[in-house]
């Protein structure tokens, strides 16, 4: 799979540190509660290892060939689509391309081994996840035939605790507050007026 110096194959463990410096060179690590000191990459390298090693999942890597330098990356899952008529499609949750090597067809040949690896599995449609707010790849995936699909809205509960109004009884938030404190999550708290 290759397209201009692009060469397009499945990841390998000794693709882990290229995997980070190009996430956090773009960003992915900023928003998605990575914890730990500055520079600490285990949890992310750990996270890398899973999902390579990960049976259905594939981690599809752009390569450009003349310095062998990792360009890009997409990472790849059969899914479901739809609950009530569900539906068999590969789903790319990461497409990520370096600012350097975009609009020179590295995510075309991510997108390309994408739909190769499609076919060979029999399934008929490609969903990417990109955000909202993202105007050049929405753009771009437009140009190419995706269209929008659903739109998934996120909050954090505390907000809309507040936004509906929830008010906890004092007994819930202390018991709430006790096991933060011991490091026991309540899966279900249950206080006077539940």
């Amino acid at each position: 799979m290759s397209r201009g110096n692009v060469r397009v194959r499945p990841a390998t463990p000794s693709d882990i540190p290229e995997l980070i410096t190009l996430s956090e060179d773009n960003g992915v690590t900023d928003h998605i509660g990575r914890r730990g000191r500055k520079g600490d990459n285990t949890a992310l390298a750990d996270r890398y290892s899973q999902l390579l090693t990960d049976p259905d999942r594939l981690v599809l890597v752009a390569v450009e060939e003349e310095h062998a330098k990792l360009v890009g990356f997409a990472v790849v899952l059969e899914e479901l689509v739809g609950v009530l008529a569900p539906t068999a499609t590969i789903y790319i949750s990461h497409l990520l391309v370096a600012p350097s090597y975009r609009r020179r067809g590295t995510g075309r040949a991510l997108l390309t081994g994408a739909v190769r690896h499609a076919e060979d599995r029999d399934i008929d449609h490609v969903v990417v996840g990109v955000q909202a707010a993202a105007r050049d790849a929405n753009r771009y995936l437009a140009r190419l035939g995706f269209a929008p699909l659903v739109v998934r809205r996120i909050a954090s509960v505390h907000a809309l605790r507040r936004s509906l109004g929830i008010v906890d009884s004092i007994d819930r938030v202390a018991l709430r507050r006790r096991r933060s404190v011991r490091g026991v999550l309540p899966s279900r708290v249950v206080g006077r007026g539940a």
